[in-house]
């Protein structure tokens, strides 16, 4: 019973240095300063992928959650470029449509830039835009394992809220669209030459100054 009552105080004053800690952390200012250059925002995100269109990703996958980091500096409090990488996995349904492989492993490195809106102090608007290569390695039937390649280019909106100086969350969607470096024949040009996604984004993100 002693036990009991101690684990209840305890919880008790868990809450409340909780509550205390997000009061300060609403009195804690979030604003940007107009020459503050050297602020690095770095996102880890998860990422729901769907193929559109008339492709051989759309047909043949059925495209994973992914993962990705991108670490973005900012020239101006409106502005900032940055680098990202990504992972997405798939899983092959249609193996007919695409030979003889067997499993795949998408691997993009790009760059981007984007243009902050900000709502309030802690509610912020970023509409993105990047570039970058992306690798298909593919592994077949027959134990060999090959790489096609692809220049990728990627734009949506992202919602991001601050909780504090140095950490906040966000939640976006993404249109992306691969130009694949394969070579087939006219007729499947379309087919082959590339591939769109959608995707819904969320993360976290961690802040320094």
């Amino acid at each position: 019973m002693q036990a009991m009552r101690s684990i209840c105080r305890l919880i008790i004053v868990l809450v409340v240095c909780s509550t205390v800690s997000l009061k300060a952390q609403e009195q804690d200012s979030t604003k940007f300063s107009a020459h503050h250059f050297n602020r690095i925002q770095l996102d880890p995100e998860l990422s729901m992928f769907t193929a559109i269109g008339d492709n051989f990703l759309k047909d043949a996958y059925d495209l994973k959650t992914g993962t990705g980091l991108t670490a973005d500096f900012y020239l101006h409090k409106n502005w900032y470029i940055g680098t990202r990488f990504l992972n997405i996995n798939t899983q092959i349904v249609k193996p007919e449509n695409i030979g003889d492989i067997k499993n795949t492993k998408i691997f993009t490195f790009g760059v981007q830039g984007a243009y902050v809106y900000e709502f309030t102090e802690r509610l912020y608007l970023d509409l993105i835009a990047g570039f970058g290569s992306t690798g298909y390695y593919h592994d077949s039937k027959f134990g060999t394992n090959f790489r096609d390649s692809a220049t990728s280019i990627w734009g949506g909106p992202k919602i991001s809220y601050r909780i504090n100086n140095f950490f906040g969350i966000f939640l976006g969607s993404e249109f992306r669209r691969d130009f694949m470096n394969i070579e087939v024949t006219e007729q499947l040009d379309d087919y082959f030459g590339n591939a769109n996604l959608l995707s819904i984004r969320a993360g976290v993100r961690f802040i320094t100054h």
